[in-house]
């Protein structure tokens, strides 16, 4: 290069050095595209969560913050009874996903393009409904007659009528279906990034073929069992229409409880009271569903 060449490169140079904005300036960039976001966080997440709290720790007649609420709550028998009933029913809806889409996700990865979108095509549509639509589905199928009624009688595995609507057993089948997806895309996008010559070379070295998938692709499909089964449980616990429609008010779930509080009877703070309880339990189980995940992930412990 020549002396002025080289003049007119440390001039172009000193021009875009001038031209570049300010510290300042550049921060403020940055603000302007987090801003928006942190407004809507603000107010639709940490502003009703703290009004949550608040009025939790509110009661009528009794002045300041106090713990009447939950002492109520905590005491009687029937709201102990809904929120076991709540917790038991996001579990058995959560495992029941589990059993049915570790297997889909499995014959995704491992089937070729032809066959994906099946898979996505039988398992996706509940995404695509709204809820009230999904739960006047079920009536319909779950109803007497109805679709499952008559292939029951049909089939001959049952002799006199099945009552599905309206039970406990509908609303897990019913929410079971719902909450598929959220738990088939996490495994799938758990299985994608496995090595399938993992699971070769554990045969090849000796191990069954269920012995290398339960010793070799279950563990490493841990994070997506684990952000499946958080979805899962999570979206049921919180769930009020479709045991609403489907229950038939057969059974009292802690979201119906919630709404009679706030809406029907307007006792906000025990609504709040409620739903704070809910929140809480429902933090514990998933984080003792990731602790048991993270000790599992390769295989338990040593000694």
């Amino acid at each position: 290069m020549e002396p002025r060449d080289q003049g007119l490169t440390a001039a172009a140079a000193g021009r875009a050095a001038s031209r570049r904005p300010p510290a300042w300036a550049r921060h403020l960039a940055l603000w302007q595209l987090i801003l928006p976001a942190t407004l809507f966080l603000v107010v639709y997440f940490a502003a009703p969560l703290l009004m949550l709290f608040w009025w939790s720790f509110r009661a009528p007649g009794v002045p300041g913050l106090t713990l009447a609420n939950f002492t109520k709550l905590l005491g009687d028998a029937f709201f102990l009874q809904t929120l076991w009933l709540s917790v038991r029913l996001s579990l058995e809806v959560t495992a029941v996903t589990l059993v049915l889409g570790f297997p889909l996700a499995y014959l995704y990865a491992r089937l070729g393009p032809v066959w994906r979108p099946a898979i996505l095509f039988i398992t996706l549509p509940p995404l695509l409904t709204r809820a009230v639509i999904r739960s006047f589905a079920w009536i319909v199928i779950l109803g007497h007659p109805g679709l499952i009624h008559h292939l029951l009688l049909r089939s001959g595995l049952v002799d006199a009528p099945v009552r599905l609507l309206f039970t406990l057993d509908g609303v897990r089948i019913a929410l079971a279906q719902v909450q598929l997806p959220f738990m088939l895309l996490p495994l799938i996008n758990a299985m994608e990034q496995l090595d399938p010559s993992l699971e070769q070379a554990a045969v090849s070295l000796g191990a069954s073929q269920a012995r290398a998938f339960f010793r070799v692709t279950v563990p490493l499909s841990a994070p997506g069992v684990v952000a499946g089964a958080i979805l899962s449980f999570a979206l049921t616990i919180s769930a009020f229409i479709t045991p609403a429609m489907v229950g038939g008010g057969s059974f009292t779930v802690m979201p119906t409880l919630i709404y009679q509080s706030a809406i029907v009877t307007l006792e906000w703070s025990t609504a709040a009271t409620t739903a704070l309880i809910l929140l809480v339990v429902a933090l514990g189980v998933v984080w003792g569903g990731m602790a048991v995940a993270r000790r599992y992930r390769y295989g338990p412990a040593a000694g």
